[in-house]
């Protein structure tokens, strides 16, 4: 008997692959031929490329390349921040901006910052509005209490000279209009200045400068000075001419102050000499109502359009939890909650060193594989259809709406972007309909000049990956 069942085993061991099995070796040698090639050549001579494709169901890898390196994420890092806070937040978490008296007389007004990366002038509106309803006719003091995401307001490991771009935000517990303000220089024939100039948002707090340059060749430029916001322009434009430049703003607690004031004298609610103070408020208050943003909005924004604010408050808020406090957190906070949420989960974080939440940092280093596993536990997870919702669709929208366009499989890729300096990222999940859910990372780095043609590679291996699920359709 034993004999015979050895002969059976045999047998069926010495059987030929099966046309299902045959077709799925031929699609995967195919998939690993085709990524190989697009590695090959000059344009990774001097620079690296770390390369993932994995089975999101069975964890089975399909191709990999140099997986194990630890490279800059860029912003794929936002990946492994959203990631976190889906699985460690709760579902209904809210951002949330209150307004309180210090007392029924309601002379001192008390705004408590919750970290709103989306605050906006309209916000400010419904602040005044509920202000209005408590029967606040008159203060005395404005108090804006900041003190929530303390005072690290950049980075560890952000870049000096980049502080001006709209792209690195000051951090802060207030924020308005993502940070971001948009200043527009327009020749003019009345202006004493030469120029017609507005800034959105408009307020006093920021000082414009024009710089009387008598060499006609200057070219136009509009500058932040350094940790301020006082502006310079310089040079010349031609006449009927505009230039319109964006920069973060500093200190945006002090422009929310600026706005909110103007909202409540334009409801009426005066005071002759109101004095501002940014201070931790006192522990008893009269709660008049808040302002709140749903967790989910704030993820898309994060993802979809590479947010980098929208990362900083999501990473500080892990540190929240289930029973949030008025207390001050710090990006190290939120970097501890990190890791301690992912490992709660099974995810293994040896290979992942943040500093921020949002990838800006050069001090970021991440592997491509640990990526990936991050992916497919989320995969896995009753939390799926929120993280996956909150990735950018190729060809459609976010950082995506212009890569791979024109493409009628492109939209089965969702995922997200990275750039910075010599760093091109691309990360994210792969699904044709009714084939299979495949994790792709792709992490290119050590490059001089644009990264366009490294864009080019990443949208040729997604189609690749397309194609490949698309397959298991008739290979299942």
């Amino acid at each position: 008997m034993r004999m015979k069942l050895r002969l059976i085993v045999v047998a069926i061991l010495l059987l030929p692959l099966s046309p299902v099995s045959a077709q799925q070796a031929q699609a995967l040698s195919a998939l690993r031929k085709a990524i190989s090639e697009q590695l090959e050549g000059p344009l990774f001579l001097r620079s690296l490329a770390a390369i993932e494709v994995a089975d999101a169901s069975s964890g089975t890898v399909l191709f990999a390349q140099n997986e194990s390196l630890l490279l800059r994420p860029a912003s794929n890092a936002k990946l492994l921040t959203s990631a976190a806070a889906v699985l460690g937040l709760p579902q209904d978490f809210h951002f949330e901006t209150r307004l309180a008296a210090r007392d029924s007389a309601m002379r001192t007004l008390v705004c408590l910052g919750g970290g709103d990366p989306l605050f906006s002038e309209q916000d400010i509106q419904k602040l005044g509005e509920i202000a209005q309803r408590a029967g606040v006719n008159r203060i005395d003091t404005l108090l804006l209490d900041g003190f929530l995401f303390g005072d690290d307001y950049f980075g560890t490991g952000w870049m000096w000279d980049d502080e001006a771009d709209p792209f690195m935000p000051y951090v802060s517990a207030f924020s308005i209009n993502s940070n971001t303000v948009t200043i527009r220089a327009k020749k003019s024939t009345v202006s004493v200045t030469g120029y017609d100039v507005t800034c959105d948002p408009s307020s006093d707090v920021f000082q414009i400068y024009h710089i009387d340059d008598q060499k006609s060749g200057t070219s136009f430029r509009i500058e932040r000075i350094p940790r301020s916001n006082e502006f310079r322009i310089q040079g010349k434009l031609r006449n009927g001419k505009s230039e319109t430049e964006k920069f973060s703003i500093w200190r945006p607690q002090e422009l929310v102050a600026s706005l909110f004031l103007d909202e409540l004298r334009r409801r009426g609610i005066t005071g002759d000499s109101v004095v501002l103070r940014f201070e931790e408020s006192p522990a008893s208050l009269l709660p008049l109502g808040s302002v709140r943003r749903p967790l989910d909005e704030v993820l898309a924004v994060m993802n979809k359009e590479s947010d980098n604010l929208c990362a900083e408050a999501v990473l500080r808020a892990l540190s929240f939890g289930t029973g949030r406090k008025h207390t001050a957190v710090t990006a190290n906070d939120g970097l501890s909650a990190l890791t301690s949420i992912l490992a709660r989960n099974g995810i293994t974080t040896d290979d992942i060193a943040l500093r921020d939440g949002s990838g800006i940092s050069f001090y970021n280093l991440v592997t491509a594989a640990a990526l990936g596993k991050v992916l497919r536990a989320i995969a896995a997870s009753s939390q799926y259809d929120r993280y996956r919702t909150s990735l950018a669709i190729a060809g459609v929208d976010g950082t995506l709406r212009g890569r791979m366009a024109g493409q009628p499989t492109s939209r089965y890729f969702r995922g997200k972007t990275g750039t910075v300096r010599g760093v091109s990222a691309l990360s994210g999940y792969v699904q044709a309909p009714g084939g299979r859910l495949l994790t792709v990372v792709m992490l290119m780095q050590n490059f001089i000049g644009k990264p366009a043609p490294y864009r080019e590679v990443q949208d040729r291996l997604v189609k690749l990956c397309i194609e490949y699920s698309a397959s298991a359709t008739q290979t299942r």
